[in-house]
């Protein structure tokens, strides 16, 4: 018997009956596109043109998905209409795309380059204009067992996780009325 993937990095569609995962095999060469589920049908299909793609993240007005390649080197943009793909990044490590709350920009943690640290970035889609927000240079990278997070908070301002080791340990009170 075949062994079955493991279906992760789940996200709803617009229409709120589908939803878009990948299939993480054994290795990044095995990764076989971004993967939709129709609830209504229970039919899984590959999105077309997403060969190689993963991290699918869809946008919150429904028009588009980011994902990653292989190797984390390219940022795609698909349009879920008409299925054409655009690079909005490449040739550097990418990691931990997120949309913004208003579907006009990707957030997301763009690695070392040459002449240039890790930081995080936006690109605008509308005219795909690349803006640093924070840079990480001194930052570690690596916290915990599964490595960095990153998010954004509702206002779309960076959250990350922070390795702060034992000798930073914080209290908070909080009085609530």
């Amino acid at each position: 018997m075949p062994q079955e993937p493991n279906r992760t990095d789940p996200d709803w569609l617009a229409d709120g009956n589908s939803l878009i995962f990948r299939d993480v095999w054994r290795s990044p060469d095995a990764i076989t596109g971004i993967h939709l589920l129709d609830l209504r049908t229970h039919q899984i299909s590959i999105l077309p043109r997403s060969e190689g793609l993963w991290a699918p993240r869809v946008s919150p007005d429904g028009r588009h998905v980011v994902s990653l390649n292989r190797d984390a080197t390219r940022l795609v943009l698909m349009d879920l209409t008409t299925h054409r793909i655009a690079d909005l990044v490449s040739g550097a490590n990418v990691g931990w795309p997120e949309w913004s709350h208003d579907s006009k920009s990707v957030i997301f943690v763009l690695g070392e380059r040459p002449n240039s640290s890790p930081g995080i970035f936006r690109v605008r889609i509308a005219d795909r204009k690349l803006e640093e927000i924070l840079s990480l240079k001194d930052v570690p990278l690596r916290v915990g067992l599964f490595g960095a997070w990153y998010g954004l908070t509702p206002d779309d301002s960076p959250l990350m996780l922070r390795d702060a080791a034992s000798q930073e340990v914080y209290a908070l009170d909080v009085q609530l009325p």
